[in-house]
């Protein structure tokens, strides 16, 4: 097995299942996604309330949007000889995807936990709360739709798209889900337009779209276990 095939399976099984307990953490105990349609007071004030788990649910999800980095890096280097032009657009397009995302959660681990405090404080006034309340809805309107979930849609949407176009001679069934996914991952990108239904495609997209990463990883594993022990036995 080579170096970068064992990293991006690893890397591609690791992230899709840090990714999916961190989200399947917020859904539970924080009502996410739908709680960021809902009012800034009322998200302060419940992120003000919650336990520490909260905390590490949204770090989980910003350590799988990191952790997409070099597992981009990681697949393009293997599949390089298939065609370096688009494996190269690959890792470019898969870096970005993780950083956009990255810079997106990391409000929640650094800046919410400020505000939610400021906000809900017993000393704090009405102008405190209103600060509170402005800061919030700048930055999730920048960092959260902009950068971490339209630009996030976008490059993650093109990376997996790329990467499928690097499989379909060889694994085409996982190449055409893969292609498939990448729209509905991409669809979130209207959901700020008011385009219907987008919201949940993109949902249940994502959702797929971590199991077939993370089918792709295991079959890169496996198939390089394979391909080692047919070299390792004597001629």
């Amino acid at each position: 097995m080579t170096a970068a095939r064992g990293a991006a399976g690893a890397l591609l099984i690791a992230v899709p299942l840090v990714f999916t307990a961190g989200f399947t953490g917020l859904q539970m105990t924080f009502e996410y996604p739908d709680i960021l349609r809902h009012p800034a007071g009322e998200v302060l004030t419940r992120f003000a309330h919650a336990g520490a788990d909260l905390h590490v649910y949204w770090y989980a999800m910003m350590a799988a949007a990191i952790g997409l980095i070099p597992a981009s890096i990681a697949t393009g280097l293997h599949l390089w000889k298939r065609d370096s032009l688009l494996a190269g657009l690959s890792i470019g397009f898969g870096v970005l995807a993780g950083l956009v995302q990255a810079l997106g959660l990391i409000r929640w681990v650094m800046l919410v936990p400020v505000l939610a405090a400021n906000y809900t404080a017993p000393s704090a006034t009405e102008i405190d709360k209103a600060m509170a309340v402005s800061l919030f809805d700048a930055t999730n309107a920048y960092l959260g739709v902009g950068v971490g979930e339209h630009l996030g849609y976008l490059f993650t949407g093109v990376w997996t798209l790329l990467v499928s176009a690097l499989l379909f001679g060889q694994q085409r069934i996982l190449a055409v889900t893969g292609m498939a996914l990448s729209f509905t991952v991409m669809a979130g990108m209207l959901e700020p337009f008011g385009v219907p239904y987008t919201a949940d495609i993109n949902a249940i997209g994502f959702s797929l779209w971590a199991l077939w990463a993370l089918v792709l990883g295991v079959m890169m594993l496996v198939r390089g276990r394979t391909a080692t022990s047919v070299h390792a036995q004597p001629a």
